[in-house]
């Protein structure tokens, strides 16, 4: 009966890890604006913010992750007053 209870301890202990859950899911990064698509996979300081036309789309840009991001961290804070 106890080496019954020794490998049912044992195994626990390997197979409960393989069920926790994926911390990614809390996540509260939102994916890139539409409005962001221009600029997506280029640095940062990349954007030539003399052109009128490109501050104009990197001002869009930074205002809707501005609003991405509030609204992301509005929704996980809801979720945590739960």
């Amino acid at each position: 009966m106890k080496s019954r209870l020794i490998i049912a301890i044992a195994l626990s202990t390997i197979v409960l890890p393989a069920f926790a859950h994926d911390p990614s899911a809390h996540s509260r990064r939102a994916p890139a604006p539409a409005e962001c698509a221009a600029f997506e996979g280029k640095d940062v300081k990349t954007p030539d913010l003399k052109d009128p036309a490109v501050k104009a789309a990197y001002d869009t840009c930074e205002a809707a992750r501005k609003d991405a991001k509030k609204a992301a961290d509005s929704a996980a804070s809801a979720e945590h007053d739960h």
